[in-house]
């Protein structure tokens, strides 16, 4: 089962230390994701076995994830497009038809401010190479950050 690690940087990091503790020794190293969560299975450089899900911990930033920001506006922006063409289609399957070119300009000057939600799709892929810290004598991991 891959245990997740929840909260902010710090909080993530105060959870690590804590399932460290100060008196362990800790090794980093490198290894490369063989199949990505759920189905989690790690390949540890120099390990002849395969880590799956139960031995590995993924931190909250490699996996999806949503955030909340917000936004301030301090400069209103003009996004300004000459000579484009679009490229219609009457329907799906018909040949597209490209109209004569096109210039708009867009103003974003009534766009102040607001909080939205934002949705980090980047998660761990096969192939992905990540730096990994051993702990509790070899027996768990936790994945620090693609490298």
């Amino acid at each position: 089962m891959i245990k997740l690690i929840e909260g902010n940087g710090m909080s993530q990091f105060r959870d690590v230390i804590k399932q460290l503790g100060h008196n362990v020794e800790v090794d980093i190293e490198y290894a490369t994701i063989i199949a990505p969560p759920p189905a989690l299975r790690v390949q540890v450089d120099n390990m002849k076995i395969e880590l799956d899900g139960d031995d590995v911990i993924i931190p909250e930033h490699l996996r999806e994830h949503t955030r909340k920001v917000s936004v301030k506006a301090t400069n209103p922006t003009t996004l300004e497009l000459n000579r484009y063409t679009r490229v219609t289609k009457e329907t799906e399957s018909s040949t597209p038809v490209n109209s004569k070119a096109f210039s708009d300009v867009f103003n974003f000057d009534s766009f102040t401010s607001g909080e939205f939600e934002i949705t980090f799709h980047d998660e761990l892929k096969a192939g992905d190479r990540v730096a990994v810290a051993s702990f509790g004598a070899g027996q768990r991991y936790i994945v620090l950050d693609r490298i």
